[in-house]
């Protein structure tokens, strides 16, 4: 067999091996998109409502909520690996603003602990206002005020609006979320930071692709955290 056949034959089995790969859909968020892929980091549900959304999971999965005060919020789901929709429900009674779906890797394939992202749930006609740990005015890239504000291990990002952008959380690097006190911006003469306090000081900080890029965009380049400065990974 002479070489152009060779070549022609190489084409053809490459050409045919890509047609038949099965396509993979992104949706751009999630701190591991290779593990976790959300079409969208924060949602707005009404009280008594749903919200369904695109997922996809490398794994198969389990979650927890942060925040809630009504039994009848909960996310149903296949909690295994593999594109998929989910629909987190709001309780009528649930009485919180924001709340928190924290999602984690329960699969026997992936051994480690440190695979996980959340969803933040905006409450919309909830019965009572819970009020955020901490809010501060920041500045923003537009030459607007925004606002950081903090709610348990969770700091988001928010717009003039008020609505969130981005969020961030610390871990210790083996898949626990670290407690920590926000006490403003920090500049070290290149970059704004958020200031942190910590008892962990070695904890770094976890975030999405997606939210790392709308943090940049704004000047934030990552934490300190006890004083030590760490760019987004």
């Amino acid at each position: 067999m002479n070489k152009t056949i060779r070549a022609i034959i190489g084409i053809t089995l490459s050409v045919f091996m890509l047609a038949s790969m099965p396509a993979v859909t992104s949706f751009a968020y999630g701190a591991d998109t290779e593990v976790m892929d959300f079409q969208d980091s924060v949602i707005t549900v009404e009280a008594g409502s749903s919200y369904t959304m695109n997922f996809r999971s490398t794994y198969n999965y389990t979650y927890y909520i942060q925040g809630s005060t009504s039994k009848a919020t909960r996310l149903d789901a296949s909690f295994k690996s593999g594109t998929q929709q989910i629909t987190f429900y709001v309780g009528a009674d649930e009485t919180a603003k924001t709340i928190i779906f924290y999602f984690y890797v329960a699969d026997d394939r992936l051994q480690t602990t440190d695979k996980w992202d959340s969803i933040q749930v905006n409450v919309k006609g909830s019965k009572a206002a819970a009020a955020a740990a901490v809010t501060q005015n920041v500045t923003l890239a537009s030459g607007k005020n925004g606002s950081v504000a903090v709610n348990g291990n969770i700091a988001m990002l928010n717009n003039e609006s008020g609505v969130g952008m981005a969020s961030f959380s610390l871990s210790d690097g083996n898949g626990h979320m670290v407690p920590f006190t926000y006490k403003g911006i920090v500049n070290n003469g290149s970059a704004n930071y958020f200031n942190l306090a910590s008892s962990i000081g070695y904890a770094s900080p976890k975030i999405s692709e997606s939210d790392k890029a709308v943090m940049l965009a704004n000047g934030y380049a990552g934490v300190c955290v006890n004083g030590n400065y760490k760019n987004w990974p």
